[in-house]
């Protein structure tokens, strides 16, 4: 708890915390930046499970940099957001299992264009784990957008607000 109340005293986690715009801000990148990240995820996995099936899988991979933008976006607000409450999130199970969805998407998401974008680009057809790959996704993007919104109201610590000024 040391470590987090020096994070809080940090002249970035006050200025974050107490700035009238600074964590309003912070919280707009990060839906932004989660938007791009997250769609572009699930607009994939949808191609996979056949949805838009006249459109070329490859046409897909179109959406590779914008998650990139996407993921360096909410990574940054992210930050941003983090470091305002730290003990608000570290200490609260569902941001960590956001922290695995994100990271178990992202994970498959590299499969996908691993192994299903370079099948697609030979002519061939997708291997028969596509839909199974692609519904894990879907829950893990998905889980992690529920997880990132459970954390608004799951916290038990909020050091900050504890303490009198």
């Amino acid at each position: 708890m040391d470590f987090l109340r020096w994070i809080e005293e940090t002249a970035v986690s006050v200025w974050a915390r107490e700035d009238p715009y600074a964590y309003f801000a912070f919280l707009i990148f990060h839906a932004f930046g989660m938007a791009l990240l997250v769609g572009g995820g699930i607009a994939v996995a949808l191609r996979l499970l056949g949805v838009a099936a006249a459109a070329r899988l490859e046409a897909f991979a179109g959406f590779f940099p914008v998650m990139w933008l996407g993921a360096a976006l909410a990574t940054v607000s992210g930050l941003g957001l983090l470091a305002a409450y730290p003990a608000k999130a570290l200490t609260n199970w569902i941001f960590a299992l956001k922290f695995a969805c994100l990271l178990g998407a992202a994970l498959l998401l590299r499969r996908i264009a691993r192994d299903h974008f370079a099948t697609a680009s030979r002519g061939e057809r997708l291997p028969a784990t596509a839909p199974s790959v692609a519904v894990a996704a879907l829950v893990l993007w998905l889980g992690a957008v529920a997880c990132g919104k459970l954390l608004l109201y799951t916290y038990s610590i909020l050091m900050t607000a504890d303490t009198p000024r």
